[in-house]
């Protein structure tokens, strides 16, 4: 047996020992010839430099434009088939997008906290994963970088980026586009056009798409059914490459993009265990308002209102670059808008409890403009690059919050056994026997008929009622980096870099309540913290007075600062030990700004306690403006990575072994009322990655694949509950963290990849196979990680066939994604008003803080069934 044999059978057995992983490092696409085929050269800019990527000291996962359309690419979530270690679920709509890397990732439901995976599109920071969220157009390449990136691409990069580069104008003359129409009632098409408006000095490039699908998930709104989570959008992008000499060029670049949208719907997971439960006292209220048998494997959800929102996405960008001096400089301009207008059936249910109107104009937007200056060249062995940025950003987010015809009913149902339980003597008034009913008039004369519980009325609960808050974030912010590369010979180099930020936030709130005289009623008697001075009867005036009936925070004119100064940087040492094995060593330290939780907010820290806002005793109406910051979150990150090739760069097998440790890590945890953000004190992300890629003997047949193991987990030292100065005692409703893994962070994650082509037709054209698949282990999709929020592992399959012209000009494909139609859901959570989460509470019988009875509904947002498809393709 020769030394070539031993190389093919030596390949070969890679690729069905590498196959069982998980996700690919495409490459670019190589002509089919008879022999072992080398992969080309990869170019990533993870240093904001062209570096090939087995010689970047960063975990880096490229991803060129013939796998982004074997695959299907058309935004952010699609790129979990092709990167290891990326989860992008998405929440009560498509603005609430979060990106996780290694486990790590932001709660995207709340504008104020920052993403800790950063989006840049053609060198521009999308300052949330939502807003990134949308089709990409024509990309060159994608890549995305695992660990801290914050030397280079800013505070929002805690746990690494997605770097998307688009298609630059050409001096030729060029067309494409494309057709699409599919199940679902999917229809779309894109069309680019490209070439020179001045010979040599001014080039062009226009891009137009527009699509449509209908809904996937049955929507019960008590006497039919209806569709949700469809979608509909437009999107433009026009250029302009300027060259006018050979030491300067400009590139204008402006996008704009619409969609209209229902989304998100809500299936129920686990109903609320109580008796009577909340689904038998919606459907007494309003018929058939609520099912909940199998609602996953039938998609079926329920609402009485649509989730119906539309997103409106524009910028323009300007990039210079001249050759002056010592080396080359960049300027980089950026304007960007965003927003989102939205309605939503809050309680989920076909009845009409609480909802939100888009008419209203409640929703989000943000306004953000940025310049940037960097100064890069090469003297002798070293590549050094100094820059600086200035960025603004203005977020304004509008809630709408409403309380529907069947809220007192409602609420009447789910008091009037806890009056009875309480005292039977009160069920005639859940404040004082003594007190008439002209005294406090009524909260709910409809529970008679309901429960059968007759307590006299104490105030109305209107309809169309609720919250008119409006809240205003402005953020200025400037750094100044450097990240300096010295090659001590051809084998060893040293990277150094290290950036300085200065960023301060004002932070502005107005409240207003209305419809609430049953609470102003309660107010009045027992102050503006009623819940807290009403003694056993506090949880029955805690519903009655939900943070959307209080009044405490109306007319004030709320008022926040904050300013951050912080140090982030990068030191990594590369060795090449042989011309195909390269290993480099990293430690890095990231930076996530804090900021302001936007969301009402009635207690706050005062010396490392959770204490009311509002002055103790009843009748007390003194209130303090609450504080709703929260700290920084930072990260240090060490890292050891190994990028190899073997048989003349057939077969590239990379690898990373990782240590991180955030400290403040911010949570958003959606308690089944509002929003709350905290900081914990310690989270420890490590693990190991692996990806390949391997171009086999057999002409045109392509294997990628990779696998990541990380442990993500929150110390296990967070307090105790009846320790008011630890992280537990100020938050007793997430005692399921300490040494947890993280929310929707599954510790497996791997797959594979095929790609196979072959010339048909007398080779007058091509035919092109393409499987995939993504596996992940169990994960926990609540932030509060209770148990029964948990997915089981799946696997999603998707697939392609195609058709080409030998020249790549005409291309009709079939293409299915998720093709054994797994059902699963992306976030879990607790259905609002609809039992009670997990908590620890203070237990007298026990003598200790125990787990109160979980009795809370809980509602997932699902992940996308089958869809298929065709699509035809040209390219000129």
């Amino acid at each position: 047996m020769n030394l070539h044999t031993i190389g093919r059978k030596g390949l070969w057995l890679a690729a069905c020992a590498t196959s069982v992983f998980a996700v690919p490092a495409f490459a670019q696409e190589t002509s089919v010839s008879s022999e072992v085929r080398p992969v080309d050269e990869v170019i990533v800019t993870a240093t904001r430099r062209e570096t090939t990527l087995q010689n970047v000291a960063v975990a880096v996962t490229a991803i060129g434009a013939q796998a982004i359309e074997s695959a299907g690419v058309k935004d952010i979530r699609d790129l979990t088939q092709l990167a290891p270690s990326l989860q992008v679920p998405v929440s009560e709509n498509s603005g609430s997008v979060s990106a996780r890397i290694r486990g790590i990732g932001t709660q995207g439901s709340n504008p104020g906290l920052e993403s800790s995976v950063g989006v840049v599109i053609d060198g521009v920071f999308r300052p949330r994963n939502g807003v990134a969220f949308g089709d990409l157009g024509e990309i060159r390449a994608i890549e995305v970088l695992r660990g801290p990136q914050g030397t280079l691409f800013g505070r929002n990069t805690s746990a690494g980026l997605i770097n998307v580069t688009t298609k630059k104008p050409s001096f030729e003359w060029g067309s494409s586009g494309d057709v699409t129409y599919g199940n679902y009632g999917l229809g779309g098409a894109g069309l680019g056009i490209t070439g020179p408006l001045i010979e040599d000095k001014l080039a062009g490039r226009l891009y137009v798409t527009a699509r449509a699908r209908d809904g996937y998930v049955h929507v019960n709104n008590g006497s039919a059914e209806t569709d949700s989570n469809d979608t509909s959008y437009y999107a433009v992008r026009g250029q302009l490459l300027y060259t006018p000499t050979d030491t300067f060029d400009a590139r204008l670049i402006f996008d704009r993009a619409q969609r209209a949208e229902a989304c998100c719907a809500a299936v129920v997971l686990v109903p609320d265990t109580r008796v009577p439960s909340t689904t038998a006292i919606l459907n007494k209220i309003s018929p058939n308002a609520l099912q909940t048998s199998q609602n996953l494997k039938r998609y079926l959800a329920s609402a009485n209102r649509t989730y119906d929102q539309d997103i409106e996405d524009s910028g323009i960008s300007l990039e210079m670059n001249w050759e002056v001096g010592f080396g080359r400089l960049t300027s980089l301009t950026a304007q960007r808008n965003w927003e989102r207008t939205a309605g939503q059936d809050i309680d989920y249910s076909g009845a009409d409890v609480v909802y939100r109107l888009k008419s209203d104009g409640g929703g989000t937007s943000f306004d953000n403009f940025s310049q940037e200056l960097r100064y890069a060249g090469t003297i002798g062995q070293l590549d050094w690059l100094v820059g600086g940025i200035y960025a603004q950003e203005t977020i304004e987010h509008r809630d709408r919050f409403r309380i529907g015809t069947d809220y007192q009913a409602y609420i009447g149902g789910l008091l009037g056994p806890a009056l009875a339980l309480v005292r039977p003597a009160l069920a005639v008034n859940p404040l004082n026997p003594n007190v008439t009913n002209t005294q406090l008039a009524g909260v709910v004369s409809t529970w008679q008929g309901i429960l059968g519980v007759t307590p006299a009325s104490i105030g109305a609960l209107a309809a169309g009622g609720g919250t008119t808050d409006d809240y205003v974030q402005d953020s200025n912010s400037w750094a100044i980096f450097t990240h300096n590369i010295y090659q001590f010979n051809d084998d060893f180099s040293v990277t150094l870099g290290l950036r300085y930020t200065n960023e301060e936030k004002n932070f502005s709130a107005r409240y207003k309540t209305e419809g609430n005289s049953a609470c102003t009623a309660i107010e009045n008697r027992l102050g503006l913290d009623a819940a807290r001075n009403a003694g056993a009867l506090a949880a029955i005036v805690g519903a009655i007075c939900a943070p959307w009936m209080r009044s405490a925070l109306d007319g004030m004119d709320h008022r926040q600062h904050n300013r951050e100064k912080e140090w982030s940087g990068i030191a990594s040492a590369a060795y090449r030990f042989a011309p195909n094995i390269n290993t480099y060593a990293s430690y890095s330290r990231g930076y996530k700004a804090g900021g302001f939780n936007l969301d009402r907010a009635f207690s706050d820290l005062q010396n490392n306690v959770v204490t009311s806002i509002v002055s103790p005793g009843a009748g007390n109406r003194t209130v303090r403006q609450p504080d709703t910051s929260f700290a920084p979150e930072t990260v240090d990150a060490y890292e050891v990575g190994l990028k190899t090739q073997w048989f003349d760069k057939a077969l590239t097998a990379n690898f990373a072994l990782y240590h991180q440790t955030f400290e403040n890590f911010q949570l958003n945890t959606f308690t089944g009322v509002s929003f709350v953000v905290t900081s914990v004190p310690k989270v420890v992300s490590q693990g190991v990655e692996f990806d390949y890629v391997l171009r086999t003997p057999l002409d045109g047949l392509t294997l990628t694949g990779g696998a990541s193991y990380s442990m993500t987990e929150y110390t296990k030292k967070l307090g105790a509950a009846d320790q008011p100065n630890t992280f537990l005692g100020q938050n007793p409703n997430l005692y399921w963290l300490p040494g947890s893994q993280l929310t929707s962070s599954p510790v497996w994650s791997y797959g594979s990849a095929v790609n196979y082509e072959w010339p048909i037709l007398s080779d007058t054209a091509t035919f092109n196979a393409y499987l995939d698949f993504r596996t992940i282990t169990d994960s926990v999709t609540g932030s509060n990680l209770d148990p029964r929020k948990t997915q089981p592992g799946y696997t999603l399959l998707n697939g392609r066939l195609a058709v080409s012209t030998k020249d790549e000009r005409w291309t009709i494909e079939l293409w299915g994604r998720n093709l054994s139609d797994e059902r699963y859901v992306q976030i879990a959570f607790d259905s609002p008003l609809q039992g009670d989460a997990p908590a620890l509470t203070n237990q007298p019988a026990l003598g200790r803080f125990a787990p109160r009875p979980v009795t809370s509904q809980i509602n997932g947002f699902v992940g996308e069934p089958r869809t298929y498809g065709v699509t035809l393709r040209w390219n000129y």
